[in-house]
């Protein structure tokens, strides 16, 4: 009995789509590519409309590779269409001994679980600059991160390390948005968004249309820290990456940037808010 490929990698974006496509459309026009476990057509709260990107869930990874071989016209409109972005895990790793274990033998032993794409090992300055006994590590996907969270220690070297999920810090400013984005359906999102959800944020997954971190992409994947970024905007609320003052319905921190006031504009370090309620917000 083969064992069922994971879901990110079955997972098919599908961006561009006109108004007037259904999940009905998405159903019967990538149905020939194989069979279909479900379709998500992402749709506006407050307008009932269509966003204009799609997730597609093929029963064999075979047929993703099929449909994003090829160019799409969806209903006479070119669509985007490639395998969905996989959300990226992290944990915090404790209890670090002062000798023994090396960055070297922590990458070593993680490796074996997944792709380790950031590492994080603080300093104290009160200490000379010597690397704290924690660090926090990043895994190209999330499934390997809570793996390791619900085995809850590594033995390293003979020593018994603590493995805990990585929470944002309520005081950290820069969390704040991100968390926000969470609330609305990213970090914390459903296992069929994983973390794409409504809301930006760096702590609230992808955000719309696959906004990256902090609202980053902006709509419809425009560039990290792009413009227009999502309805809850993470580190940056609109234009600016992370100069992109306090604004947008939900923005995130920042400074300066030419923005216009959202329904929580008003901006820090001289920002005019953010985000797409534009006009709505008095300007700082």
């Amino acid at each position: 009995m083969s064992m069922k490929v994971d879901e990110e990698d079955r997972k098919l974006f599908a961006g561009g789509l006109p108004q007037d496509c259904t999940q009905e459309d998405l159903q019967e026009y990538f149905g020939n590519y194989g069979e279909i476990e479900r379709v998500q057509l992402k749709m506006d709260p407050t307008t009932g409309r269509s966003r204009g990107f799609a997730f597609v869930l093929f029963a064999e990874a075979s047929s993703l590779d099929a449909a994003t071989s090829q160019q799409h016209t969806i209903k006479g409109k070119t669509a985007t269409v490639k395998k969905a972005d996989v959300k990226p895990g992290k944990i915090y790793l404790g209890k670090i001994p002062e000798t023994d274990v090396t960055e070297e033998d922590i990458r070593a032993y993680f490796s074996d679980f997944g792709v380790i794409t950031e590492f994080i090992r603080p300093i104290d300055k009160m200490k000379n600059n010597e690397p704290k006994n924690f660090c926090f590590i990043t895994f190209e996907k999330e499934r390997v991160s809570k793996k390791l969270v619900m085995q809850g220690s590594a033995m390293i070297n003979g020593h018994k390390l603590l493995v805990k999920e990585v929470n944002p810090n309520p005081r950290d400013p820069n969390a704040r948005g991100g968390m926000r984005g969470g609330a609305r359906g990213g970090y914390g999102g459903s296992a069929w968004d994983q973390g794409y959800g409504a809301a930006g944020g760096y702590g609230g997954g992808w955000g719309a249309d696959q906004s990256g971190y902090g609202g980053g992409w902006g709509a419809d994947q425009s560039g990290y820290g792009g413009y227009g970024a999502a309805a809850a905007g993470g580190y940056d609320g609109g234009y600016g990456g992370y100069g992109g003052g306090y604004g947008g319905p939900q923005g995130g921190m920042g400074g300066g940037g030419k923005m216009r006031g959202g329904p929580r504009g008003g901006g820090m370090g001289g920002g005019r808010g953010a985000g797409r309620g534009r006009g709505r917000g008095a300007p700082y």
